[in-house]
C-alpha cells in the first residue's frame, strides 16, 4: 500500500474532515473481469463489455451477475445474480474550481478490497471491509474533469479464512457481494493539515465527545454485573448475522436501522451482538437514539494463529479501524475478537491489550464463546460471552450458562430437554465463581417449521429455493396440507421454550445478560428457522411484542416452582422472585398473583356444568393474593411465597340463596398471573403468566385397564381378540421395536415398527448440520423432531387438557416415547397425536394412532405409559386414554386389516440421504 497517498480508513469524521462533499451516487460504467493483478493493474483500456450500474449498489442489485445453476440449494438462500471476481466501476468526476490546492478525498463508505485509478494512474489500494475506505487524491489532480476508476474485487484482497466465515462475506446471510454501498463521495479536507500518509497520533475519539444519553452514562463493570446511569443493567441481547433478504447486503441508512432496532426494542431487546462483523455508521446512530448497546466483532470465525502474520495483521487493522471509526458512539460499549475462536490465547490477549490502549472506554472479551467455553475465563477478559464456563463431565450441566444445546455439545441436548419441567433451574453453579460478567451465548436456537407463505416476500436479489425444496419434500410425503399447522404448532411451542431459557438467565443471581439466537430466522447453515420473527424481522404469528416482553423486559416477575402439574389436593408451594433491572426501586410496590382457568379452559366441556357455573355467577379468579415488596435492591429479588391447595372443584359459588355450592369441573389447565403495580392495578407495568395443570386423582385406572386388552406385543392371541371385537391398546416397549434416532432406519429381529426417538423440545438449530457433527464425534444424534400436532377437541383428551402443540404437561409422555414412522400408510391418514418431523426427513410420525381392525378397535400409543405414570400428568394421560377407549366415542374413522397393518409396519420407510454439513467451530 502506498502510504504516501492513502488515508487508512481512520475515522476522520470527528476531526471535521467533511466540510464539503460531492456525492458520486448515480450511474456508473462497470466491466466484469477475472480476479487477478492483470485486471487490477490495467488502466483505461477496456477488457470487456461495458455495462451500466447504479451506485450505491452491487452487481446483484443491478442484475448484472449470473443466474444460479443449482436451484436445489438448501444450505442458504440463492443469489439470482451472483458474481465473484473483479469489477471495474468508472465515471467522470468534476472537481470544483474553489477546491484548488485543497486536499480532496475519495470516500467509499463500505465495499470490498479496492484499487483506485485517476486518469489511468493507480492511486492506491485498500482492503478495509468493516469501515469506510478513504483515498487522498494526488496533488496533481487539479480542478476540472477527471476519469475515476474503482476496481472492486470480492474474490481476493483479504485472508482466505475470512471468506465463508465472517458474516461480512458469507453466502449464508449477507452474501459475498461486489459493489460499493452507502455514501460514495468526494470530500474536501480543509480543516486539517497532515503529513502525507501519516496516521494521526491520537486515541479514538471518546464516546464522551458526544452528549451521553442516559442509557450509556457511566457504563462500567462492577463484579459480575454491568452498570449504567447509576444502576445495574441486564443485557437482553440478540445475535445479528447481517440478514437482509431483499438486497443481499447490509442496510446503510439510518431509517432502515431505526426500523430494525426499533423492532428489537419492541420485543424488549436492549443489546445486539454482531456475529463476526461490524455494522455501519447508521446502525450506531440508530442505536444511540434508541438506547441499545452494540457489540461489534472482528470479521473472523476460526483459529487465531499467531504464525499466520497476514491474517493477524489484517484482523488487528480491522479492529483499530472499527474503534477509530465508530468508537465515539455511546452505543458502542463492548467488543469481541470474533466468533467461537480457538488458537493462541496469548495472541488474543495481545489484541485486547492493544485495543484497550486505543479505546480505553470500551470493554473487551477474547471472542464470543471462544473454545466453545471450555477454556473458561482468562486474564484480560472484561466479560465472558459463553455457553459454558470451563469443561464438564459428559452428562453434567454444572458449567452451563444456557438451557439448550445440540446433542453433540451436551448430554440429551441440555437441561430443558433433560429435566422434568420446572422453573427453579438456573446457572448459579457456573456463574457464582466467575467474578466477571457472564453473558449467555446464542441462547435458544429452537427450530420452528418454516412458513411457506413467506416465499412471496422474496422480491429482491435472493430467492428461497430452500423453501421450495422443503415444500416439495412435504408434498411428496403427503403432508403439504398440514404445513401451516406444522408451522403454528412448532412455533407456539418454541416461544414457550425461549421463555424458559430466558427465565433461567433471569433467575441466576450473577448472570449479566443473554444473546439470543435468535428472534430472527437465520437463512443459512442448512436453513435454521429459529426465530420468533422471520428473516425480514416480521411476525410469524406465534407471539406478540406484548407477550414476549412479559419475560424480556427491564423488570420481570418470576414464578419459581418445582413443577407445573398437580393432582387435586396437592399443595403448590412456589416462590415469587423479580429480576429488577429497571433503574428504579420497587420498594413499597405490590406483587399480585391470580390463579384462574386458562382462557380456553374457562368453562368445562360438559354443558350442564357450564350452564350451572354461568347461572351461579362463577367468581374469578380461583385464588389470589398480594405481597408487598420490602427491599429496594436491584437485580435478583426474592419477594415471597405462594402456598395453595389445588382443587378440581369450583368453590364458593353462590346459588342466589346464600348457599355455597361445589361444582365438579375436572382436570383443567390453569393460568397463574403475576402483576407488579403501585396503587391501582390499572397502573401495572410488568406482568407475567405461567401455565399450570391440575388433574383429578386417578380412581378408575385399574378398573379401566381391565376393560381393554393392553399389549406390549401383537401376539397371535392379541390379534385374535382384536379381530373378534376387542378393544386393544398396544404399547410397544423398547425391547419390542427398533429405535432409530436418525434417517438410517432398519428393523429389529423380533418386531416390525420403524421409529425415531422422543424429543421434548424442538430440534436445536439445524438437524442436518448437527447430525453430521454428532456422527463425526460418535455422539448420539438428536431425534430431530419439532413437537406434536393434535386436535385439542378430540375426546381422548377429556381428562388431559391440551393445546394443538406441545406444552410442559407432555414431558413424561414424550420423553418415554418412540414415534412411529407412518410413511407407508395412506397419504391422507393422520395420527391422533402426530409428531412434526424436520425439513430434511419429512417422515409422517405418530405418537398415538387408532384404527378399526376387523370387528375390533386398535389404539397404538408409542409411549411407555407405565413409566410416564410416575408423574401426575402421566397418570392423567393414561387414564384419559383408557377412559376414551371405554367410551362410545372410541370409534376410529380409519380401517385396516391386520395383514395390511403388519405389512406396512414391516416395509422399510422412505429413505433420505443427507449431505454432510459441517460447522466452522471445532467440536
Amino acid at each position: 500500500m502506498k502510504k504516501s497517498i492513502l488515508i487508512a480508513c481512520l475515522g476522520l469524521v470527528s476531526l471535521g474532515l467533511q466540510a464539503q462533499s460531492i456525492s458520486l451516487a448515480g450511474e456508473w460504467n462497470v466491466e466484469l473481469g477475472k480476479s487477478g493483478s492483470a485486471f487490477a493493474k490495467s488502466k483505461r483500456a477496456s477488457q470487456g463489455e461495458v455495462k451500466r450500474a447504479i451506485l450505491p449498489g452491487t452487481i446483484d442489485t443491478n442484475h448484472l451477475g449470473f443466474a444460479p445453476k443449482d436451484t436445489m440449494e438448501t444450505t442458504h438462500l440463492t443469489r439470482l445474480y451472483a458474481y465473484k471476481g473483479a469489477a471495474r466501476y468508472s465515471r467522470t468526476i468534476n472537481i470544483p474550481k474553489d477546491w484548488k490546492k485543497k486536499p480532496v478525498e475519495l470516500f467509499l463508505e463500505r465495499t470490498r478490497p479496492t484499487w483506485v485509478y485517476v486518469d489511468g494512474e493507480l492511486v492506491d489500494s485498500c482492503n478495509f471491509i468493516s469501515t469506510p475506505q478513504r483515498y487522498l487524491l494526488p496533488k496533481k489532480v487539479k480542478p476540472g474533469k477527471h476519469f475515476l476508476e474503482i476496481v472492486v474485487d470480492n474474490g481476493r484482497g483479504v485472508p482466505d479464512q475470512v471468506y465463508g466465515s465472517s458474516h461480512a462475506y458469507t453466502e449464508d446471510t449477507q452474501t459475498n457481494w461486489n459493489g460499493i454501498i452507502g455514501r460514495i463521495e468526494l470530500q474536501l479536507a480543509s480543516s486539517i493539515e497532515m503529513q502525507a500518509g501519516a496516521i494521526p497520533s491520537r486515541s479514538v475519539a471518546s464516546s464522551t465527545a458526544l452528549q451521553m444519553p442516559d442509557f450509556a452514562k457511566d457504563f462500567h463493570i462492577k463484579g459480575a454485573h454491568f452498570y449504567a446511569n447509576g444502576h445495574r443493567i441486564f443485557l437482553r441481547g440478540k445475535h445479528d448475522a447481517a440478514v437482509w433478504p431483499l438486497t443481499g447486503h447490509v442496510e446503510m441508512g439510518v431509517e432502515g436501522w431505526m426500523k430494525y432496532l426499533g423492532t428489537c426494542k419492541e420485543y424488549g431487546i436492549n443489546h445486539v451482538r454482531f456475529h463476526s462483523w461490524c455494522p455501519p455508521e447508521a446502525a450506531f446512530v440508530a442505536a444511540d437514539s434508541l438506547g441499545i448497546y452494540l457489540q461489534p466483532e472482528l470479521p473472523f470465525w476460526g483459529s487465531f494463529d499467531k504464525k499466520d502474520e497476514r491474517l493477524m495483521a489484517f484482523l488487528h487493522q480491522e479492529g483499530e479501524n472499527i474503534l477509530r471509526e465508530y468508537g465515539h458512539h455511546p452505543s458502542f460499549r463492548m467488543m469481541a475478537l470474533g466468533n467461537e475462536l480457538w488458537g493462541d490465547i496469548d495472541k488474543m490477549k495481545e489484541f485486547v491489550d492493544d485495543f484497550r490502549k486505543i479505546a480505553p472506554d470500551k470493554y473487551y472479551t477474547f471472542g464470543s464463546n471462544y473454545y466453545l467455553g471450555y477454556q473458561g475465563i482468562k486474564e484480560g477478559m472484561d466479560y465472558f460471552t459463553t455457553c459454558r464456563i470451563g469443561g464438564e463431565g459428559w452428562g453434567k450441566y454444572n458449567t452451563h450458562t444456557r438451557g439448550s444445546f445440540s446433542f453433540a455439545d451436551a448430554y440429551d441436548g441440555g437441561m430443558i430437554n433433560h429435566f422434568h419441567p420446572n422453573s427453579t433451574m438456573n446457572f448459579d453453579e457456573a456463574c457464582d465463581k466467575a467474578g466477571i460478567p457472564i453473558i449467555s451465548h446464542e441462547t435458544g436456537q429452537f427450530q420452528t417449521y418454516p412458513d411457506y407463505r413467506e416465499i412471496k416476500k422474496y422480491t429482491g436479489v435472493l430467492h428461497p429455493y430452500n423453501f421450495e425444496v422443503f415444500r416439495r419434500r412435504l408434498a411428496a410425503a403427503g403432508m403439504l396440507s398440514q404445513a401451516d399447522d406444522f408451522h403454528k404448532a412448532s412455533g407456539l411451542w418454541s416461544v414457550k421454550l425461549y421463555k424458559a431459557d430466558i427465565e433461567m438467565d433471569l433467575r441466576t443471581r450473577n448472570m449479566a445478560g443473554f444473546q439470543l439466537l435468535d428472534i430472527q430466522d437465520y437463512p443459512g447453515q442448512g436453513s435454521a428457522f429459529v426465530g420468533i420473527l422471520d428473516a425480514f424481522m416480521e411476525s410469524k404469528g406465534i407471539t406478540t411484542p406484548e407477550e414476549w416482553r412479559q419475560w424480556c423486559s427491564p423488570v420481570v416477575p418470576l414464578l419459581v416452582t418445582d413443577r407445573f402439574c398437580y393432582e387435586e389436593n396437592d399443595t403448590m408451594k412456589a416462590k415469587i422472585q423479580i429480576a429488577n433491572y429497571g433503574g428504579e426501586s420497587l420498594k413499597g410496590k405490590k406483587v399480585e398473583w391470580k390463579l384462574d382457568y386458562a382462557k380456553d379452559e374457562r368453562y368445562p366441556n360438559e354443558s350442564s356444568v357450564a350452564e350451572t357455573l354461568t347461572h351461579l355467577n362463577q367468581p374469578s379468579p380461583l385464588a389470589q393474593g398480594e405481597i408487598t415488596i420490602h427491599t429496594d435492591e436491584e437485580g435478583w429479588i426474592d419477594v415471597g411465597e405462594i402456598v395453595h391447595k389445588m382443587k378440581v372443584k369450583a368453590n364458593g359459588i353462590d346459588d342466589g340463596d346464600g348457599k355455597c355450592l361445589d361444582v365438579y369441573v375436572g382436570s383443567r389447565k390453569l393460568t397463574l398471573s403475576l402483576y407488579i403495580y403501585e396503587g391501582e392495578l390499572d397502573a401495572t407495568r410488568y406482568s407475567n403468566t405461567y401455565d399450570l395443570w391440575v388433574y383429578t386423582t386417578p380412581k378408575n385406572i385399574d378398573y379401566l385397564k381391565k376393560q381393554v386388552v393392553i399389549a406390549k406385543d401383537l401376539t397371535s392371541d392379541v390379534v385374535k381378540k382384536l379381530e373378534k371385537g376387542a378393544k386393544v391398546l398396544w404399547l410397544p416397549t423398547t425391547s419390542s421395536h427398533f429405535v432409530a434416532a436418525d434417517d438410517t432406519l432398519s428393523q429389529s429381529d423380533n418386531a416390525t415398527p420403524y421409529t425415531v426417538g422422543g424429543l421434548f423440545q424442538t430440534d436445536y438449530w439445524n438437524y442436518r448440520m448437527f447430525k453430521t457433527i454428532c456422527e463425526n464425534n460418535k455422539k448420539k444424534v438428536s431425534p430431530g423432531t419439532l413437537g406434536i400436532l393434535t386436535n385439542p377437541e378430540h375426546p381422548i383428551f377429556k381428562g388431559f387438557p391440551t393445546e394443538m402443540h406441545t406444552n410442559w404437561q407432555w414431558f413424561p409422555i414424550i420423553k418415554e416415547s418412540h414415534p412411529l414412522v407412518l410413511d407407508n400408510f395412506a397419504k391422507d391418514y393422520r395420527p391422533v397425536v402426530q409428531v412434526i418431523d424436520n425439513i430434511e426427513r419429512n417422515h409422517k410420525l405418530g405418537l398415538v394412532m387408532e384404527w378399526k381392525v376387523g370387528a375390533g378397535k386398535l389404539l397404538i400409543c408409542m409411549s411407555d405409559l407405565e413409566k410416564a405414570a410416575k408423574y401426575p400428568e402421566g397418570r392423567a394421560f393414561y387414564e384419559s386414554v383408557l377412559g376414551y377407549m371405554q367410551s362410545d366415542e372410541f370409534n376410529p374413522a380409519a380401517e385396516i386389516t391386520m395383514d395390511e397393518l403388519k405389512k406396512k409396519l414391516a416395509e422399510k420407510p422412505r429413505q433420505v440421504s443427507l449431505k454432510e454439513l459441517n460447522n466452522i467451530s471445532q467440536y
